[in-house]
């Protein structure tokens, strides 16, 4: 009985590790395309990447170029974090596959022989 109970509730374990896994990954997805998104739209990441020297003719220009890079560096932060978290959930993704076919294929001869006997008897 107890060993029963264990495979079924490893089983519910595994299942919902694959879940979470794949749910996480659809949200870091979404997360790197916005943040993309944003970034694009990031006066201090288009100037970032043309890469050329800027002349700042006030100081409120100026103000607004540093919260713009700001901005930008958080959100550059926030997409490596998201990157991270797409391959955490790729990692879960497949040790809950994984250990849910070894369980499985654990289990599909014993239920063979039962129904073996069965034919049998």
């Amino acid at each position: 009985m107890m060993r029963y109970f264990t495979g079924q509730l490893l089983e519910r374990i595994l299942f919902t590790l694959i879940v979470v896994g794949v749910l996480l990954g659809l949200y870091s997805i979404v997360r790197i395309v916005t943040i993309s998104i944003d970034l694009s739209h990031n006066i201090a990441q288009q100037i970032h990447d043309k890469d050329e020297e800027i002349n700042i003719q006030s100081t409120a220009e100026g103000r607004g170029l540093v919260t713009a890079d700001l901005e930008r560096r958080k959100l550059v932060k926030t997409r490596g974090q998201m990157i991270m978290a797409g391959g955490i959930s790729l990692v879960m993704l497949g040790i809950g596959w994984l250990g849910y076919d070894l369980l499985k294929s654990r289990q599909q001869p014993q239920a063979d022989v039962g129904e073996t006997a069965a034919a049998e008897g």
